[in-house]
């Protein structure tokens, strides 16, 4: 039975809005707005197809969309692709992709206009697609290594929980029609998208009447039994990823012993995907667009306390520059703890948009973190930053710091 047909008639969970009744009369009545597949994606996977294009014709066709255009030049340059020094040629960039992998990216381009809407829950969605981006990236070294097609492997990363973008989606739509309607908790938002989001999936999958690999992915990938899919290998490869990607939510860094807790990873595929977590937030920060989300925009996630992220902070004191979609701002740092960074300064940064942060610290550090929390004080705003997918020297010198810093304190104390 279908999440639609349990939820019909279920006594309401908050005296505002029915959550659940809503989703399921949008389902019901076939309200809810799935997003058209990708024009120009359509454009080069048909071209692609076929065996007498040119390299000068597929980079004139990346080039009329301004977005894909500079999502390839971005992802051609970044540690993922490159191969030596970077290109400012479109041309030398696709050359350097390949026409597959454009094709591959024009999907993925087109499919992130969505996760920068502004809304209400506007950071719910940023997270889903960074997590979205993550898991096509690292589904596309496994299946390689696992012998399966990657070029399936990585939409199908993408793809197998849009649902969650659709679902979002949907209750901002609900949200617009109740205007006061009070904030809820993250898990709160959450389980309700969680409830929905194979559903929600399939139907995309059945509007853009796309192959029943990747409509297996979606509905099977948190099956137990997965030998009725057409191709039982590739939900497994989405199933793995799927356990990477959420560890990566709870953690500043992988260890071996945190991914060997991977069951479907053998020994060599744990090596694989930790040399994959290396390049892959240089990756993702290439989707993040041109245009910054609003810091201040109004959001209906309560926040979590400070205290929820970092507790006790040692005190540090040096200069920090974020660099978000390709604006520098500079901060100061005031405390850090294993985890977490905070830094001070004029204004706030949006949260779940990865962001590349360098640390004045001695040694000095750059790396990936993404904002968890913006409150104004004292005049200025206090943020805390969560690095991401720490990995190799990046990790060991933020390991190092923080023991300094917290061995210096007890002295001192």
């Amino acid at each position: 039975m279908s999440a639609v047909e349990q939820r019909k008639g279920a006594a309401p969970q908050h005296p505002e809005i029915d959550l659940d009744a809503a989703i399921v009369d949008l389902v019901s009545r076939g309200a809810v707005k799935l997003p058209p597949y990708p024009a120009v994606a359509m454009k080069v996977e048909q071209l692609v197809r076929r065996e007498d294009f040119g390299l000068g014709e597929l980079t004139k066709l990346v080039a009329s969309d301004q977005a894909l255009a500079a999502d390839a030049l971005r992802c051609a340059n970044s540690a993922f692709y490159s191969r030596g020094a970077a290109t400012a040629s479109l041309n030398a960039a696709i050359g350097r992709i390949g026409a597959k992998e454009v094709a591959r990216l024009a999907l993925a381009s087109g499919l992130g206009a969505h996760a920068n809407k502004p809304g209400p829950l506007s950071a719910m969605k940023r997270r889903v697609w960074l997590e979205a981006l993550a898991s096509g990236a690292l589904a596309q070294e496994l299946a390689r290594k696992r012998g399966v097609a990657a070029e399936e492997a990585f939409a199908c990363g993408l793809l197998h929980d849009f649902g969650k973008m659709i679902g979002i989606a949907c209750i901002e739509d609900i949200l617009e029609s109740h205007k006061g309607a009070r904030s809820r908790s993250l898990e709160s938002w959450t389980e309700a998208v969680e409830r929905y989001h194979v559903e929600l999936g399939l139907a995309l999958a059945a509007q853009w009447d796309l192959p029943q690999l990747v409509a297996d992915v979606i509905s099977l990938h948190h099956a137990a039994d997965v030998s009725g899919a057409v191709e039982p290998r590739m939900v497994e490869v989405i199933a793995a990823t799927d356990e990477v990607v959420a560890l990566l939510a709870d953690r500043v860094w992988l260890t071996a012993e945190d991914l060997g807790a991977v069951s479907a990873l053998t020994s060599p595929e744990c090596e694989l995907v930790s040399r994959v977590l290396d390049r892959l937030p240089a990756f993702i920060a290439s989707f993040e667009g041109s245009t910054a989300p609003l810091a201040s925009e109004v959001s209906l996630v309560e926040p979590k306390s400070p205290a929820h992220f970092m507790t006790g902070p040692t005190p540090v004191s040096f200069p920090v520059t974020v660099t978000v979609h390709r604006e520098t701002r500079q901060y100061k740092a005031m405390g850090v703890a294993t985890h977490n960074l905070m830094i001070s300064g004029a204004g706030p940064l949006p949260e779940n948009v990865l962001m590349e942060m360098k640390l004045g610290s001695a040694p000095p550090l750059t790396c990936w973190a993404t904002a968890k929390l913006s409150w104004p004080e004292g005049g200025a705003y206090t943020v805390l930053l969560q690095p991401f997918a720490l990995n190799g020297p990046a990790q060991e010198i933020w390991k190092d710091m923080v023991r300094h810093t917290t061995a210096t304190a007890t002295a001192a104390a």
